[in-house]
């Protein structure tokens, strides 16, 4: 992963980027992301955060991360991968409504009064799922009060400036410009 960090202070941007690092480990999703370019300045005060990940490959099917069983009230689930319990769980409410869907421990669910060929054909979007716990690792690294944003995202990329007080156009600007050049970063071949 490419990190590249524009700030006054060496501890407080070595800490952020340390601190960035262990949520994306807590979420498991460290291998998905490609660079992350951050602009610290607590005078402003800004901060701005780019993150660029890994494209996802396309939609997981329920039977590869679940067992499905038809039963009297409905059908089973028991999922076996959990990384996938909570997306799938709130898409099975999106489709069915909570009355029935019943989470019957952590892992199991009985979908009442819906098909086992039904289920079956669910799959999940493995790029908005990517993007979902992107967000979540931002939300948890972004200061504490600065709570005016202003945010971009592509295909890939999203990018989030923060502030304290008024967002001011030119750093709106400044992550427009952020955001484009992550569009167009190499990995391979480039640092940022």
């Amino acid at each position: 992963m490419i990190v590249k960090v524009e700030g006054p202070e060496k501890f407080g941007n070595e800490s952020y980027v340390e601190l960035f690092n262990s949520i994306l480990l807590d979420i498991g999703i460290t291998r998905h992301v490609e660079a992350v370019k951050f602009i610290i300045r607590p005078s402003d005060p800004l901060f701005l955060i780019s993150v660029k990940t890994r494209k996802a490959a396309g939609k997981i099917r329920i039977t590869e991360i679940a067992e499905i069983s038809q039963g009297k009230e409905g059908t089973y689930i028991n999922i076996t991968d959990e990384n996938y319990a909570p997306s799938l769980i709130s898409l099975l409410w999106q489709l069915y409504g909570r009355e029935r869907i019943e989470q019957l421990s952590r892992l199991e669910i009985l979908c009442k009064g819906i098909d086992e060929k039904e289920i079956l054909e669910i799959a999940i979007d493995r790029g908005e799922e990517l993007r979902k716990k992107v967000l979540d690792a931002l939300w948890r690294l972004l200061p504490e009060g600065f709570k005016i944003r202003y945010d971009l995202s592509s295909e890939n990329i999203i990018t989030i400036v923060a502030t304290e007080y008024e967002m001011k156009e030119e750093w709106k600007r400044l992550a427009e410009k952020v955001h484009a050049d992550m569009e167009v970063l190499d990995v391979q071949s480039a640092a940022l």
